[in-house]
């Protein structure tokens, strides 16, 4: 009979070979994996170069403009007002903002009926004190007839000599206060001193208005201007700029010559377009800004009613040059021979630019700078090659002969 104790051991041995075989064909299968799965492609380390945009060198010959901003002004604005009291009762038709009217023409007309009736008075006065000297004088002329029969004393003679003579200084004030009043008559029409047009207006018919009260301000439209601000670089580059020092008006500064002002343009952007009237540099005002040391210098323009002339052919005309436009200015300057221009953020520490060479390679270079203005700078050609690419972004950190790429070249 089997010994039951016994029988358990061939099962028990087994399940341990078919633990044993499991867990080779386990690790059998992981081994196959590792072996046969698809490597990663292994790719070489490439080093990221700075991006950066540049503006190949482009050089012109000739004069160089010399630019500036600056609003456009009347050369000539006027307070209109009254130098008599009184009511008004008539308003040019011209007399409204943005009006125009010729020399002489009525502006404003006040009541003249108070002023007819001091005139008439005054006139009435004269004639009253004129009978009075006319009296005195008859009277001197008896008594010097009776003094010299003996009738009268000498001392008579001298009384009508008085009163003639008191006679004619009241003939006299009484004529200049005729005079006064026929002036005052002719003061209650308000005429155009100047062919202009009008800022503003701030009387109407009915007003009551006082000597030095503001009826409107006019200015004269045949002469405008407008005040740029430049460096004394940029007034080296103006040719005989400083020629007319000394010889302009008092109350103008320094006054440059009609005839020979230097020739300038003023453009102005309209709709999207640019308009531009001829100019010329009309004086350098007297003081430096204290705050920019830059000058002052005022362009004038001879007609800006005439329309601006579009910069793009085919454009429409544009509109008469007004007051308060912001306009541009270019003045015309010296000869520089050959120059090249570029956005003023191609400028490095003042007087350097950053340039690439054939390897895309930064080279940093000291350049002879001509002129600086709000968008563009130039530079002088010397050591410089056409079509260099000068680098026009910023770099946070550039050192001579680094590797950069180039994503935009205009």
């Amino acid at each position: 009979m089997p010994d039951p104790a016994a029988s358990p051991g061939p099962r028990r041995w087994r399940r341990r070979l078919l633990v044993l075989l499991i867990l080779a064909v386990g690790l059998a299968g992981f081994a196959a994996l590792q072996k046969f799965k698809p490597r990663p492609a292994v790719r070489p380390v490439v080093k990221q170069l700075p991006l950066v945009r540049v503006q190949a060198l482009a050089f012109v010959e000739g004069a160089l403009p010399v630019a500036g901003h600056g609003l456009v002004r009347p050369r000539a604005e006027v307070v209109l007002g009254t130098e008599v009291a009184g009511r008004v009762v008539e308003v040019g038709a011209s007399l409204v903002s943005g009006g125009s009217f010729k020399t002489g023409e009525v502006l404003v007309r006040l009541d003249v009926e108070p002023f007819r009736a001091a005139l008439a008075q005054a006139q009435a006065d004269r004639q009253s004190a004129a009978a009075a000297l006319q009296l005195a004088e008859q009277l001197l002329r008896r008594t010097q007839e009776l003094i010299e029969k003996g009738f009268l004393s000498r001392q008579t003679l001298d009384e009508r000599v008085a009163g003639r003579d008191q006679a004619r200084a009241a003939l006299a004030r009484t004529e200049a206060v005729e005079r006064q009043r026929a002036i005052d008559l002719e003061r209650t029409v308000v005429r155009a001193p100047f062919t202009g047009r009008v800022l503003a207006e701030r009387v109407d018919v009915g007003d009551t208005v006082q000597p030095g009260r503001e009826l409107a301000r006019i200015f004269a439209e045949r002469d405008l201007e407008i005040a740029v601000s430049l460096t004394d670089r940029d007034m080296a580059l103006v040719p005989d700029l400083w020629a007319k020092v000394g010889k302009g008006r008092a109350d103008a500064g320094v006054r440059a010559d009609a005839r020979t002002g230097g020739a300038a343009s003023v453009m102005v952007e309209h709709g999207g377009l640019r308009y531009r009237w001829p100019a010329i540099v009309d004086r350098v005002e007297a003081a430096v800004d204290s705050t920019t040391r830059t000058f002052n210098v005022v362009v004038r323009v001879h007609d800006p009613t005439q329309r601006g002339r579009p910069d793009v052919s085919g454009a429409p005309e544009g509109p008469p040059l007004l007051v308060g436009m912001y306009a541009r200015v270019e003045v015309a300057g010296r000869d520089q021979g050959r120059y090249a221009l570029l956005p003023r953020k191609a400028l490095r520490d003042g007087d350097r630019v950053w340039l690439l060479t054939a390897e895309d390679a930064v080279t940093i270079r000291q350049v002879r700078v001509l002129s600086v203005g709000d968008e563009s700078i130039a530079v002088a050609a010397d050591g410089l090659s056409e079509g260099m690419p000068a680098v026009i972004s910023d770099l946070p950190v550039v050192t001579e002969g680094l590797s950069v790429r180039v994503v935009e070249t205009r």
